[in-house]
């Protein structure tokens, strides 16, 4: 029988076979793999962080306490001066104190201008902590504020940073 199915299997002049379709489709997938190992995680590098969710949820918090405790009561952002003061010049074992914060955690408080480069000077009295903050390692939280005294027109920022 001339059209039998085994007969045929053996004539095939097919120029393709086994190993080349095993080698075309490895290629392929060795190449999908690299292009994907090597790209994603370059794309997705700016949306991770080191920083832990329990240092941003500390820096938000503490954020949120001082405008909260040093916000007059006619104006929600507008910090008073002289609560800020007090704040920023305690020591960094009073503030971890006064915000609940481990022993193990650094923190910095400062109140800088709207463009971040200078701590805001008011009354005479530098708004921010002694600690450095280090801007490698810190996790931030950044409110928009004016001060009492009209020295941050039209607006401050502060910043408070843990790590």
């Amino acid at each position: 029988m001339v059209g039998s199915p085994l007969r045929r299997f053996g004539e095939d002049c097919r120029a393709q076979t086994l190993q080349d379709y095993v080698l075309g489709v490895s290629l392929f997938l060795g190449i999908i793999v690299v292009v994907v190992g090597f790209t994603i995680p370059s794309v997705l590098a700016p949306f991770g962080s080191d920083a832990s969710a329990a240092q941003t949820n500390q820096a938000d918090r503490i954020s949120g306490r001082i405008v909260e405790n040093a916000s007059l009561e006619q104006a929600p952002n507008e910090l008073n001066v002289t609560t800020m003061a007090k704040i920023v010049g305690l020591d960094t074992d009073a503030l971890r104190t006064r915000y609940n914060i481990p022993t193990t955690t650094a923190i910095n408080i400062s109140v800088r201008t709207l463009d971040g480069d200078g701590v805001v000077v008011a009354d005479g009295t530098r708004l921010g902590t002694s600690r450095p903050l280090d801007t490698d390692r810190a996790v931030t939280s950044t409110r928009i504020v004016t001060l009492s005294d009209g020295s941050c027109a039209p607006g401050c920022r502060l910043v408070v940073g843990v790590w």
